[in-house]
């Protein structure tokens, strides 16, 4: 067991949000969170990062708290500021303490976080001239700065292009196979969970329901969470949702 929740409840001073949250992630994991909008996704989130306090119940990490790499969903930069990629990722670098992951030498560090996000050939253009898919995995490749045990990663796909979402996630799917990093994937994207995630927890009426990946999404329990017909087809390990009555549904 890496981390735990605990019977929590988890929310803000005035008012609960999600209630009797119990569930495991465990080093290596590969989860996804989902939920209708307002569900309470971004106050898991927050609560994970230590943004939030607990409002009862226990939130543990095995040991010492793992490093922790955070991928948001968007992030606001000043299209004026002429700042090229290679430029965040080493002002990122140098504006952290010097402990072990500065001790192959500050160049080498961000050219290899800018190949394993696979933006090595956008070192040197300025941050407005990139795509949606593009700034993502400049801001995945920030969070890898700090050779992470965990990536947290809040619907980092929104917006994207197909092509974009898919390139995205395979990215993540390789550090999860290759490097082990455990990933807590939230996203609206269920498709890209399938042959991906290990398990799936999904929010819905105040409370966490966790399980493995095949059992989360099915069609049974996905027009329960979502409140209509939801039909799910797999094949291998594509995974086709549509839900009745609504054009390109999933």
């Amino acid at each position: 067991m890496l981390f735990r929740f605990a019977h929590a409840s988890l929310g803000y001073a005035t008012h609960e949000v999600l209630n009797g949250i119990s569930f495991e992630v465990n080093a290596g994991d590969f989860i996804g969170i989902v939920g209708p909008n307002g569900s309470g996704k971004s106050t898991l989130v927050k609560t994970m990062l230590g943004l939030l306090p607990l409002r009862a119940g226990r939130m543990e990490w095995r040991g010492s708290c793992p490093t922790i790499g955070y991928v948001p969903q968007r992030e606001q930069i000043d299209p004026i500021w002429p700042m090229r990629v290679r430029d965040m990722l080493q002002f990122t670098l140098t504006a952290l303490e010097p402990p072990h992951w500065r001790r192959r030498g500050e160049h080498d560090r961000v050219a290899e976080v800018m190949q394993t996000a696979e933006i090595d050939a956008l070192a040197d253009q300025t941050l407005d001239t990139l795509s949606g898919g593009e700034m993502q995995r400049l801001l995945l490749a920030r969070a890898l700065i700090v050779e992470p045990q965990v990536l947290l990663l809040d619907e980092p796909t929104a917006a994207m292009d197909l092509f974009a979402t898919e390139r995205f996630m395979s990215v993540i799917a390789r550090l999860h196979r290759e490097r082990e990093v455990t990933i807590i994937l939230v996203t609206h994207d269920l498709q890209s969970l399938a042959g991906r995630a290990s398990t799936v927890g999904i929010l819905s009426h105040g409370t966490l329901h966790h399980g493995p990946t095949s059992t989360m999404l099915s069609a049974e329990r996905l027009s329960e969470v979502y409140g209509h017909p939801v039909h799910v087809h797999r094949q291998e390990d594509q995974l086709f949702i549509a839900m009745e009555g609504v054009e390109n549904g999933g």
